[in-house]
């Protein structure tokens, strides 16, 4: 009798088990088509697709326009190629904001008060701070900046014009679409992954060339300018690339490129990623702030450092860009949200130094960069 019943509670339990099994069978997603094994605001979405609106959607972030017209097709394979269509499956499919929970933005406002507060509290203080002791440096914050200038703006669209025309957007979209078209096994292989981010740096030299500032020095300031800046213009142009086209969200094409540089350089590089929350305007114009900086990554070498002959020149090139990046903040936002552009800057191009510190050891990465520069040496309207 004891032996039945043993025998009878192993089956019940098999049949439990099975019957527990059956229940998770997985669902397709509405977005992606991933397996999916529950519904979120009443679609059926994988837990990739759910934590995407779910980050986007109910903080209403603003997305890039699809180069395509609207016209990608979301898979699990391309998900992340195109934030934009992604999330407008999700709004036809059936996905509301208004269904979300409302704690999370609860916090975040929350949050942003408090944050807003202490900033407020910061600038009353360094405004006592400013009456007590004036600096002369200081004629820049207190002048009427609320307008722009005709030659302001025509200064704003020459560096508009000058970026399109080495717009990495269609670089990386082109790079994307030609991997998709490869059978699987032959995607974001080693050596198309290291052409892809060098073809990235290559064109940062249209910045350079079109520049009238940069060509109106010497020959022998712009070697220095162009040896000296060309790893902060370049790597800075590519973060903000990536960052707006998601590219390292991809998994395929972040393995390979971690097989390259190193999984210390990736992270870095999404750190500084996740900081380049700039206007687009004023990210061109903190290139061309860039073309001309004087800071350098400190190393020791037994070439004696050569100096600029026209510094003065340089820094008032410095000056004009700084002072026009200001007067855009305080002319789009105000003078809160200036100070606050430019201390997330600061902080970007701290981090922006010591990444470049240590890809700068890699041999891929010093190779790619002395290819460039030897490159653009070789162009008398640099150099010569």
């Amino acid at each position: 009798m004891d032996n039945n019943f043993i025998e009878n509670w192993n089956d019940t339990s098999q049949y439990m088990n099975i019957t527990k099994k059956s229940k998770k069978i997985p669902m397709e997603c509405k977005i992606c088509g991933a397996p999916a094994y529950y519904s979120y605001v009443s679609v059926i979405v994988c837990f990739s697709c759910k934590m995407f609106f779910k980050r986007n959607a109910e903080i209403k972030q603003d997305h890039s326009k699809c180069l395509f017209d609207g016209h990608c097709e979301i898979n699990t394979l391309n998900r992340h190629n195109c934030s934009y269509c992604r999330l407008v499956k999700c709004f036809k499919s059936g996905m509301q904001t208004e269904m979300l929970r409302s704690s999370r933005t609860t916090k975040n406002k929350t949050r942003q008060k408090t944050k807003m507060t202490k900033i407020s509290t910061v600038l009353v203080k360094l405004k006592d701070l400013d009456q007590i002791h004036q600096l002369p440096t200081l004629n820049l914050l207190q002048s009427n900046q609320s307008t722009l200038s005709i030659d302001d703006w025509n200064h704003l669209s020459n560096l508009t014009h000058c970026y399109d025309e080495y717009n990495e957007f269609s670089l990386v979209q082109n790079f994307i679409y030609e991997q998709n078209n490869l059978p699987p096994k032959m995607r974001y292989k080693l050596t198309r992954i290291n052409e892809f981010f060098l073809s990235f740096i290559n064109r940062s030299h249209y910045f350079y060339e079109n520049n009238t500032y940069f060509i109106s020095l010497c020959s022998h300031d712009r070697y220095i300018l162009l040896h000296n800046t060309m790893k902060y213009v370049g790597s800075f142009s590519a973060c903000f690339t990536l960052r707006h086209t998601e590219l390292l969200n991809n998994l395929a094409f972040y393995k390979s490129a971690e097989i390259i540089y190193g999984s210390s350089i990736l992270t870095k590089s999404n750190c500084i990623i996740n900081q380049l929350n700039f206007d687009s305007t004023f990210f061109k114009l903190i290139l061309s702030l860039l073309i001309f900086s004087t800071f350098n990554y400190t190393y020791y070498t037994n070439v004696a450092p050569i100096n600029l002959i026209d510094m003065k020149t340089v820094l008032h090139i410095q000056n004009i860009y700084t002072e026009l990046a200001w007067r855009y903040l305080i002319c789009k936002y105000n003078h809160e949200q200036a100070v606050i552009s430019f201390s997330n800057l600061i902080r970007c191009l701290f981090s922006l130094n010591n990444t470049i510190i240590e890809a700068i050891e890699l041999e891929p990465c010093k190779y790619m960069i002395d290819m460039i520069i030897e490159h653009t040496k070789r162009k008398d309207k640099y150099i010569n």
